[in-house]
């Protein structure tokens, strides 16, 4: 028997996917979770959970962060990113805390199927349409989605020239723009990341794989 826990924010999504797995006799939906915290609660209170179905954009805790607490404090427990974001970025956020899959919430039921038996067998699994959006993102990268603000051209190429150490006056130097408009830049900069100097931005950028 493989114990699945569905962590999602949307309970027409846990209530979807129930349904569409219910006839397969070996899958046990042993509990469900709206948020990071609900899902690392549920563990601690010592339920058997083999595989969590882990959506990204969650409240209070999201799933990118739950998926690393959760790998550090239950180990043996297969987790896969089941996300409406089709960015390598949050692909390669998701496997560095700790994911064995992900897969697109608009994936068919054999693939859901097959990704779970697969990652409780102690591989990894990625479906074959996320890949392909994966190599489109390689000639064209695009920073979208809600959980992590949209960066213009120019607000990364400052960001990365900010995390080469690179002053104001330099970057102006560099870019050939004035003074007044890098500070600009660098105050909008950490107002969408949420933080209140430079090396928190440093931080943030390195983090969410803004700059390799």
């Amino acid at each position: 028997m493989i114990n699945i826990l569905i962590a999602d924010d949307h309970q027409l999504i846990i209530d979807g996917i129930k349904t569409s797995l219910s006839d397969i006799v070996d899958f046990a939906f042993v509990d469900e979770a709206n948020n990071g915290y609900q899902v690392l609660e549920k563990l601690e209170s010592g339920i058997h959970v083999d595989v969590i179905l882990m959506d990204i954009n969650m409240p209070k805790l999201d799933g990118l962060k739950c998926t690393k607490m959760v790998k550090k404090k239950f180990p043996d427990v297969k987790i896969i990113a089941l996300s409406q974001y089709d960015e390598k970025r949050f692909v390669k956020l998701m496997v560095k805390n700790g994911a064995s899959g992900y897969l697109l919430k608009d994936t068919r039921k054999d693939i859901l199927e097959k990704a779970i038996r697969t990652v409780h067998a102690g591989e990894k699994y990625f479906c074959e349409g996320l890949s392909l959006r994966l190599v489109e993102q390689e000639l064209k990268v695009e920073n979208t989605g809600s959980l992590f603000p949209k960066l213009t051209e120019r607000e990364l190429e400052i960001l990365n020239l900010i995390c080469t150490e690179c002053s104001s006056q330099e970057i102006s130097d560099k870019l050939f723009i004035s003074f007044h408009t890098v500070e600009s830049h660098r105050a909008n900069l950490m107002h969408k990341a949420g933080v209140k100097n430079t090396a928190g931005l440093v931080r943030w950028a390195v983090e969410n794989d803004f700059i390799d």
